[in-house]
């Protein structure tokens, strides 16, 4: 698997809810934005909120780690920030349902280039 670029400071963070687009289903919220510093060719970066609203710390970091791991296996273009904010009904949703949602998303937002091999078979 591939590493992700994250997103991790609450400035980068406010920027992108401000300036992007957002794409929704029914767990997952997705807004993207250009990289905020600017740099188009370098991967794009990916940040992950869950609230308190989700539950408990326990799920709130599951939740985190499967949203974590379903957006390492999309190929998605360079030069953009993206947010992924979970909705309540992630907590009880399956780790097909979650990135069936993110592929929705990132296929709707035109950012992902092309599905990983991992995914065809």
């Amino acid at each position: 698997m591939k590493k992700l670029a994250k997103l991790s400071r609450s400035e980068d963070f406010a920027t992108v809810r401000r300036r992007g687009t957002s794409w929704a289903d029914r767990d997952i919220v997705l807004i993207a934005s250009p990289r905020v510093d600017g740099n188009i060719e370098l991967s794009s970066r990916c940040g992950f909120v869950v609230s308190r609203r989700v539950g408990n710390a326990v799920l709130r970091n599951r939740c985190k780690r499967r949203m974590r791991e379903s957006a390492k296996s999309f190929n998605i273009s360079n030069g953009h920030d993206i947010v992924f904010i979970a909705r309540e009904s992630l907590s009880r949703a399956t780790f097909g349902r979650i990135q069936d949602s993110m592929s929705t998303l990132l296929l709707s937002a035109g950012l992902v280039v092309e599905k990983d091999i991992h995914e065809e078979n």
